[in-house]
């Protein structure tokens, strides 16, 4: 039998995702804080361990080359991993990138984006690949998110997801496609 303390132990030794199942909205909301990655999706609280140095240095380029090129062209609003979306109801995400199209950006108010955005971008992770890869992909596509890109570093490949949940690219070389992005 484990104890709470046994479990913070294993949980402090590497790449975790913890499930709390019977999660309601209200639970979400008094757990969630700008320092806890806490995602709620049918009732079920989600929590990943904090990001690899590679997971952030993809990040970090993704992010950077993409709010230049959006801003340059001032085609609508890049954001990082620390924003909630709020779908479908009860169902709070935070991709590790996402873009809205400037007539979009209404959605976003001061603490979630209300609504689906036009852009995710989510980069796998030993423990979170199975996670992403299954609910939050089913997730997206549920909630009509127009294109959906998985950073797969330990495979070194991408794939591409139009609309979520409907793969029409999977690619280790070679030039990607942003549609959602004009020109990007």
């Amino acid at each position: 039998m484990h104890s709470i303390t046994n479990v913070f132990e294993e949980l402090a030794q590497g790449e975790f995702i913890y499930r709390y199942f019977g999660a309601t909205v209200e639970d979400y909301y008094r757990l969630a804080n700008e320092d806890t990655r806490l995602e709620l999706i049918d009732g079920v609280l989600t929590m990943h361990s904090p990001a690899s140095i590679r997971h952030e240095s993809i990040f970090k380029f993704l992010l950077i080359v993409a709010d230049g090129f959006v801003n340059r062209n001032k085609l609508g609003l890049v954001l990082g991993s620390r924003v909630a979306i709020k779908l479908n109801g009860d169902r709070h995400v935070e991709p590790d990138i996402t873009f809205l199209r400037t007539e979009n950006t209404p959605r976003v108010g001061e603490v979630f984006i209300n609504g689906p955005v036009d852009w995710v971008v989510e980069i796998l992770s030993p423990a979170t690949r199975d996670y992403d890869l299954g609910e939050k992909r089913r997730v997206y596509a549920d909630a009509g998110i127009p294109e959906t890109w998985f950073v797969d570093p330990a495979e070194e490949r991408l794939i591409i997801d139009r609309p979520a949940g409907r793969r029409v690219a999977e690619m280790s070389s070679g030039q990607a496609i942003c549609e959602s992005i004009p020109g990007f």
